[in-house]
């Protein structure tokens, strides 16, 4: 099978579609809708009935997964990939749809296309996005770019859960240590879960949604989510060879061929549909891309992403930066920290080994980001559209003598990339607003002009980032900026929250433990620039009842590496006054979140 036919076998795949079409009940056949629309139909023939022409389709099994009867013609057309219509009197048509992915209703107001793209452990303070040369001129050049933003929780699972949901951690987290969770994260679609998920906000504004690549670590569901229609999703999958979820059921990409490359597959796919959608019908639509770059492919010994084979020789000289917080020795740290071993000279040329690896895979990512582009601008709708990217947490490559991982509590790990290009975005410029992925959500449903909903503790940060008076916005951001042109400053306090997952053992060292749980302050401001953070031990202090075992804070305006911790030095009413503010802010939900 070849890419270009796999391809199209998986937008039909996205939206639903069966691998044959049943005739026997036409209670679920459409009335002035046409399925097999633009010449997309591989077969016509006249049918004396819409009963018929189904028939007809179903006669060529999994071949056929559309089809579309004309009454006053007869003509029935019948299609392998769907092609939606609305408004063709007197048609009727039809297609087996196990998932039932939904079509949005007419949107109220002229609304912008959103695409976001979500990397896995992008790091940013380590230069995790200077590979990226084609993202720089693309999107930092032509848009804004976060000085600030941060992950709320510095682990893939629950950090993309509360994208998805816009809820702070304590407010997506599983009640009780033992009950079934991802990654402690309360992900079960068949919870509550999916009642928070943001496609159906997007849907009732009239947004096609399609979600690519890595969703969660696990809970993965067979078909799309509420509000989504386009699905291909995986949990990460292996950079090779890769295997999705669709509406239709699983798809491998296996054919041998260097096509089969994971970014590359979800980039072609993502970008078939946005061009499909573009071209097909009035409504905006929401496509979010995930790659599993750079994420390491997991496995025993010393596991790094795996590049494209295009890629393999590119940065050969390049090493991760020996940064002061290098193989350093910080005795006055959370145990763990303290007690790390310097990085032994074959652990170094392997965290070396990763970090050029990493930047290799995210030459793909830059790829994809151009092909975004130039899709949209082929489409006519670039200028129409707000690209954003991001990542779910950072990273290290030997801090404070860890060879690799995320987890902990430092900068290196908490701040990651954002950058959003589109309309009234000023060109190559930069906000300094301290946020995280938990206000991702609303203020991309702001774009939407869509109110953030009560489910979600994050905000929309576009009325301190968008050029309220920009004549590019369209009707939907204008009228969020304008009901939100009195809204309050911004916070200058953003909450941190991890709870450890065990044991953890990464390149020869302990890089987590359960007693590594901790919530923090992020405090920053035109004067302030600090850490505040509680440690506990979740086996016996899950929701933080008892009082912390252990302090760590930080004045990065004196020390951006954070290597001596200040705690002891802070006045009682300071350690008094930070305590408060942070467990305030550990019990918040919805409007009572800063």
């Amino acid at each position: 099978v070849t890419m270009a036919v796999r391809i199209l076998f998986v937008l039909a795949a996205l939206s639903g579609i069966a691998v044959a079409v049943s005739c026997g009940d036409s209670s679920t056949w459409l009335t002035d809708v046409g399925l097999t629309a633009n010449d997309s139909w591989y077969n016509t023939s006249t049918q004396a009935t819409a009963a018929a022409c189904c028939q007809r389709c179903s006669q060529d099994g999994a071949r056929c997964l559309a089809w579309t009867w004309h009454a006053v013609s007869r003509l029935c057309s019948i299609t392998s990939r769907i092609v939606r219509k609305e408004g063709l009197t007197g048609t009727t048509s039809g297609s087996s749809n196990p998932c039932d992915p939904p079509f949005p209703p007419e949107p109220k107001q002229k609304s912008p296309n959103i695409v976001l793209i979500l990397t896995d452990d992008q790091d940013v303070m380590l230069g995790g996005w200077d590979p990226m040369t084609k993202a720089h001129e693309l999107l930092n050049a032509q848009g804004t770019t976060a000085k600030n933003w941060m992950i709320h929780t510095p682990v893939c699972c629950p950090s993309r859960a509360e994208l998805l949901t816009g809820r702070y951690f304590h407010n997506v987290k599983v009640p009780n240590i033992k009950d079934r969770s991802c990654m402690h994260a309360h992900t079960d679609p068949e919870g509550p879960f999916t009642s928070w998920l943001f496609a159906p906000h997007f849907f009732e504004a009239g947004y096609r949604v399609g979600v690519f690549g890595k969703y969660l670590n696990s809970d993965v569901p067979a078909c799309s989510p509420p509000g989504v229609e386009a699905w291909l999703a995986n949990g990460g999958g292996d950079y090779i060879n890769p295997k999705f979820s669709t509406n239709q059921g699983s798809v491998t990409f296996d054919n041998g061929t260097y096509a089969n490359y994971s970014t590359s597959v979800i980039g072609n796919v993502s970008t078939a549909w946005i061009k499909d959608v573009a071209t097909n019908g009035s409504r905006p639509f929401f496509a979010y891309i995930a790659p599993k770059a750079p994420h390491i492919q997991d496995g025993a010994g010393w596991p790094t992403p795996i590049p494209a084979p295009w890629y393999e020789e590119a940065f050969a000289d390049v090493k991760a930066p020996r940064t002061p917080n290098y193989n350093y020795s910080a005795t006055d740290h959370h145990w763990m920290i303290a007690q790390q071993p310097p990085l032994t000279e074959e652990q170094a040329n392997y965290a070396d080994i990763l970090y050029r690896r990493r930047w290799q895979s995210l030459l793909s990512v830059d790829d994809l980001i151009e092909e975004v582009v130039n899709t949209l601008k082929e489409t006519g709708q670039l200028d129409h559209t707000y690209i954003i990217s991001t990542a779910d947490h950072g990273y290290r490559f030997g801090q404070f003598s860890m060879p690799m991982g995320k987890w902990n509590i430092y900068d290196n790990d908490l701040r990651i990339p954002m950058v959003m290009r589109g309309p009234g975005a000023e060109a190559g410029s930069t906000f300094e607003q301290v946020a995280t992925q938990v206000d991702m959500m609303p203020t991309l449903l702001g774009l939407a002009g869509v109110t953030t909903p009560a489910t979600m503790d994050g905000k929309s940060i576009l009325p301190f980032i968008l050029d309220h008076g920009s004549p590019h916005l369209l009707e939907a951001t204008r009228y969020h900026l304008e009901m939100n042109k009195d809204a309050e400053p911004w916070r200058t306090s953003q909450l941190i929250e991890y709870n450890g997952l065990g044991e953890v053992v990464r390149y020869e060292h302990l890089v987590d433990a359960y007693n590594n749980t901790y919530r923090a302050l992020r405090i920053v401001s035109n004067t302030t620039n600090m850490l505040f953070a509680e440690f506990t031990d979740i086996q016996s202090n899950y929701n933080w009842t008892a009082a912390p075992y252990f302090y760590e804070a930080y004045d990065l305006n004196k020390d951006p590496w954070q290597l001596t911790n200040i705690y002891n030095t802070l006045s009682d009413q300071d350690k008094k006054d930070y305590a408060a503010e942070l467990a305030k802010l550990y019990g918040c939900q919805g409007s009572t979140c800063n």
